[in-house]
């Protein structure tokens, strides 16, 4: 059986890259973690922040970041590493929507789950980021609304981790996806 990818989504400051980095490093199997922000850094001059505004080149820079993390994924499970990959997944904007993750992974099964906290939390943990991390109230307001239409999918389970730890949140999204806990084989 090949590695298993599991794709966590939700709003800025939900804890995507902090949860995802916590469930691959607490399996008891071999798992990587690849995270589609990492991939998207690494441009370096030309790089088109999507905070300033969505453009053409903002949807280029994600789809080549996403096809490179789509090939570093499928390498992986192809090896029995399953893989956990973070990004913002918005439910009704095609252009970063969860079948452009389908078609990039082509038939790799993904588990999809979106972590969406209270708003008050997403506030405060926006506060709490280096100013230049700091996403525009405004901008945060318009993400977190669109990110409350996973709420409305049927088969994407929802988790609220306002009052969870991150290793509770682990362990729901475990309960959630036994399959993930699973050990594939190489």
């Amino acid at each position: 059986m090949p590695g298993h990818i599991l794709l966590i989504t939700g709003p800025a400051g939900a804890g995507k890259t902090t949860v995802a980095d916590a469930w691959a490093r607490t399996r008891v199997d071999r798992r990587a973690h690849v995270s589609l922000d990492s991939f998207r850094l690494l441009v370096k001059s030309g790089y088109h922040d999507p905070r300033l505004g969505w453009n053409d080149e903002a949807q280029r820079q994600l789809n080549i970041a996403r096809s490179n993390v789509a090939s570093v994924a499928a390498r992986f499970t192809e090896s029995g590493i399953s893989c956990v990959i973070d990004d913002a997944v918005f439910p009704n904007w095609e252009p970063v929507g969860l079948d452009r993750w389908k078609r990039a992974l082509g038939p790799i099964d993904i588990d999809l789950v979106a972590i969406i906290p209270q708003w008050s939390v997403i506030c405060d943990r926006n506060t709490a980021r280096d100013e230049a991390d700091r996403i525009p109230q405004e901008m945060l307001r318009k993400i977190y609304d669109d990110m409350a239409g996973w709420r409305d999918r049927p088969g994407v389970p929802v988790i609220d981790n306002s009052n969870l730890s991150v290793a509770e949140t682990v362990a729901e999204i475990a309960r959630l996806f036994p399959s993930q806990c699973e050990r594939p084989t190489p």
